[in-house]
């Protein structure tokens, strides 16, 4: 009986969600401030039974504003093979991850990031300061399509949210976690969004987003001006932390992040589905 419920298992398992899937995140940091998130992510290695694994590139050199001793020239490092995109299917920027403070940590790595979301990746976005302009003048710059969905930065503080419909729906704010947004700082936000952004939460003192998540391609962005520079600000955003990378996940179209292709599902997922079905039986049977 055991030998037919295992290859009955076997056999099923073509139609079930690879739930031992791995992620693979590429985190990006951009001021030593925030080093701490970066690490406390590292530790989130299974939410709701979806695995993550972590690489962290500093991409700030500059020493005076923040930078770090190991940081790398991320479009160069790119441009010369030594990041593939394509092994990863979550970038995540940390607080002020792109630049801050007039210093710009992106140029060159615009045309991959873009191809990397519109292939099937997705980018997870903290707060972006106000305060620095990429070479074409932009607030963001060109690795977020501000040619298509133009975009501000407003110099914000923190204020009180109102989640949204749409937010309510996405689990952003409810799963695995219950997120109250409002312990949360908030800092600088995204203005004057397009009708194509997907509005998760408002700021209640100028209506502007909070959070949102931007289809574009097979792929999404999703932003949320959290704070998490010192400990305690950390501290309270953890649980949005976690239901970030699950959210991010439930949005990847591709795991390979490669135009048509489909999460794959490898014999090692297999064995665990198998494990824990296997498992689930034995402790039920009489």
């Amino acid at each position: 009986m055991r030998k037919v419920l295992l290859f009955s298992l076997i056999m099923a398992v073509v139609t079930v969600p690879a739930f031992c899937a791995q992620y693979n995140v590429l985190m990006i940091v951009g001021d030593s401030h925030v080093d701490a998130e970066a690490q406390y992510l590292q530790t989130l290695n299974n939410v709701e039974g979806i695995s993550f694994s972590y690489e962290v590139v500093h991409i700030n050199s500059d020493l005076g504003n923040r930078g770090t001793k190991d940081a790398v020239n991320f479009g160069k490092e790119i441009e010369k093979g030594n990041i593939n995109l394509s092994d990863y299917q979550i970038i995540w920027f940390t607080w002020n991850g792109p630049g801050h403070d007039e210093g710009y940590f992106m140029e060159g790595a615009e045309d991959a990031v873009k191809e990397f979301v519109k292939n099937g990746g997705v980018v997870w976005m903290g707060t972006f300061d106000d305060n620095y302009l990429d070479p074409d003048g932009n607030q963001v710059g060109g690795w977020f399509p501000i040619d298509e969905h133009p975009v501000t930065i407003l110099d914000t503080q923190d204020a009180p949210v109102k989640i949204t419909p749409e937010g309510d729906s996405s689990g952003l704010f409810s799963k695995p976690n219950k997120v109250d947004m409002n312990a949360i700082t908030l800092d600088d936000n995204f203005a004057n969004v397009d009708k194509d952004f997907v509005i998760l939460a408002t700021r209640t003192d100028n209506n502007q987003p909070a959070a949102f998540m931007l289809p574009y391609g097979k792929g999404a962005y999703v932003e949320v001006c959290y704070d998490t520079r010192d400990a305690g600000k950390l501290e309270a955003a953890k649980p949005l932390l976690e239901n970030g990378l699950y959210y991010c996940a439930t949005l990847v179209k591709s795991a390979a992040v490669d135009p048509g292709s489909k999460l794959p599902i490898t014999w090692g997922e297999i064995k665990c589905y198998i494990h824990r079905k296997y498992e689930r039986y034995l402790n039920n049977a009489p």
